[in-house]
């Protein structure tokens, strides 16, 4: 192997200055006295306590994907396969050619070919139609689902003081906006302090309220006006009415003269539609119903004292209140403090009447509810027949009808508020104390709830369904506005399902006056037997066995008779 080296050449004085080390003694270099009074202001060090610990720290990012340019783009169809000297614009070229070519023999040939092909495909398709209407003209039957509804929003009331939602009304455009109505309708427990002002809230922000109703008295009912949204109509718990226009601002427009006006609560109140569209109705639990005009609020436009239509009359305490177009613009429905229904009827240039007593035994009626009636609605498709809660069931009536035709079963709570389905015409809500919302689709079953929702803690107090029928919104006694949404059965509605549940109130109906007719026959002969000293008697078994025949008739067993 072979050895290489190299030497490198330094001087001395490139490697700098050699180091020397020697002993030496010690020597002071400096010396600090001692300041007693600096201890003064020695000052111990705080503890600190230092966390650590080895968590990553990740970061979320969110992309959009591109956005997609949309263009829109002209196309010329031009006609091809033409030889070059055929014009094609021209129709006798077009036609020389085409008489030419038809006596060609490739052109035959191909053509027979081609027959044959097709004549396979003919043969198929006169086996199987393609375009055959399966089950055409055919309804399905309707069949039962999961029934859900969730909770999209809670809209809170921004005061400290507890106060009750007692009227909630949607914006007619859409479900974008809603009107709550907040007050303490207890007897002299609203406290000096407690805020007076309702609220407009905004479904995409549910913090703070949208607008502000300011008014010297809390509203009880407040509604928005169907043709000019900016308009808005309140009933005062002094009984005063209020007038807004949103676009001058949080204050009333006008109010209602003190002397004229109500002197109780206004439970509801309801716009009209008219050629001014400036009239409106309210009700309150004085017993009387007033017909007001909005640019003249001084004044009412007329006046119905609401009597029970009894021998020795006595006045009825209004708390509900329900009209609506379809069903005629001259009538009314009224719920009282005492159970009964009451319908009046305004017709031109006369005064407002009360034409009709529902569940008033002097009137030949029965079936009035134990308490206040809080809720009348009229069926959306079949006006003639309306909702009622009075008490802690509800009840179908009928307006030739001066009992109920049908009856839920008694609940464990008091019901405070109902409402019918706008897209579904055997649908209704109904809004318990115990906090729970119920609902009952008559094409389904007659017997028993469908879907039983637990809503809050508190007690339920209004309930108010969007004209498009998706969502449901809720008060509550605590001030909060739940808004739900409702499941796809309980929106769309089935194929048929109108005619269906038309007949089916339409039986209801002829059952009661077939039992009606046969309690006046059994009456008039028992006045005939009492005449001749006999027992006047309902004959029971007669009318029993009458019902079972008419429910055999119909299909339904006798406990399915909708709980009557």
């Amino acid at each position: 192997m072979n050895e290489y080296e190299h030497i490198y050449v330094k001087f001395r004085k490139d490697f700098g200055r050699y180091c020397n080390f020697d002993d030496v003694d010690p020597k002071i270099l400096g010396v600090v006295d001692s300041a007693p009074q600096c201890g003064e202001k020695y000052v111990e060090q705080t503890i600190l306590n230092c966390v650590l610990d080895n968590i990553p720290q990740v970061s979320e990012t969110s992309v959009n994907t591109q956005r997609v340019q949309v263009r829109n783009r002209t196309m010329i169809h031009t006609e091809g396969g033409w030889p070059r000297e055929v014009e094609p614009t021209e129709a006798q070229d077009c036609l020389k050619f085409r008489k030419r070519l038809e006596k060609d023999q490739r052109f035959v040939d191909a053509v027979k070919q081609l027959t044959k092909q097709t004549e396979g495909v003919l043969k198929q398709n006169n086996t199987i139609d393609l375009f055959e209407h399966y089950f055409h003209m055919e309804e399905p039957e309707h069949l039962p689902e999961n029934l859900t509804m969730r909770t999209v929003a809670l809209f809170k009331d921004p005061s400290e003081e507890t106060r009750s939602v007692t009227k909630i009304g949607w914006h007619p455009e859409g479900p974008t906006k809603l009107v709550g109505s907040y007050s303490n309708l207890r007897f002299q427990q609203m406290s000096d302090e407690m805020p007076m002002a309702s609220f407009i809230w905004d479904i995409s922000e549910r913090n703070v309220p949208l607008t502000e109703l300011r008014t010297s008295s809390p509203l009880v009912c407040c509604q928005y006006h169907h043709r000019n949204h900016d308009y808005l109509v309140g009933g005062c718990y002094n009984g005063v009415i209020n007038h807004y226009d949103l676009r001058k601002g949080p204050m009333p427009l006008s109010k209602s003269a003190v002397e004229v006006t109500h002197y109780d609560p206004v439970y509801d109140v309801v716009w009209q539609q008219s050629k001014t569209g400036n009239d409106c109705v309210s009700v309150s639990s004085d017993g009387r119903l007033l017909f007001w005009d909005v640019r003249k609020l001084t004044d009412t436009v007329d006046e119905c004292v609401l009597v029970d239509g009894a021998s020795n009359s006595k006045t009825q305490g209004g708390v509900s209140l329900e009209w609506m177009q379809e069903a005629g613009p001259t009538k009314f429905l009224v719920g009282t403090e005492h159970g009964l229904i009451l319908s009046c009827s305004k017709k031109p240039k006369k005064d407002v009447e009360i034409s009709g007593w529902f569940g008033q035994p002097e009137k030949g009626g029965f079936g009035r509810h134990f308490g206040p009636v809080y809720a009348v609605k009229r069926n959306p498709f079949n006006t003639k027949f309306f909702l009622t809660i009075g008490d802690w069931c509800a009840k179908i009536w009928m307006e030739e009808l001066k009992g109920p035709m049908l009856q839920t079963p008694y609940y464990p709570a008091f019901l405070s508020a109902a409402a019918w389905s706008p897209t579904r015409p055997g649908v209704f809500f109904l809004a318990r104390q115990d906090g729970r919302l119920d609902t009952w689709d008559y094409f389904y079953r007659m017997n028993e709830v469908s879907l039983t929702q637990k809503v809050s803690e508190c007690a339920l107090t209004s309930l108010s369904v969007q004209a498009q029928g998706q969502l449901v919104a809720v008060g509550d006694s605590d001030g909060v506005i739940t808004m739900l949404q409702l499941c796809d059965g309980l929106v769309n509605q089935m194929p048929n399902e109108k005619n269906l549940v038309a007949q089916m109130f339409e039986r209801e109906t002829k059952r009661e006056k077939n039992l009606d007719a046969i309690k006046k026959l059994t009456g008039k002969g028992g006045k005939q037997e009492n005449k001749n000293e006999e027992n006047a008697q309902l004959d029971e078994a007669l009318l029993r066995s009458r019902e079972k025949a008419f429910l055999t008739e119909v299909g339904m067993p006798e406990d399915a008779s909708g709980a009557k």
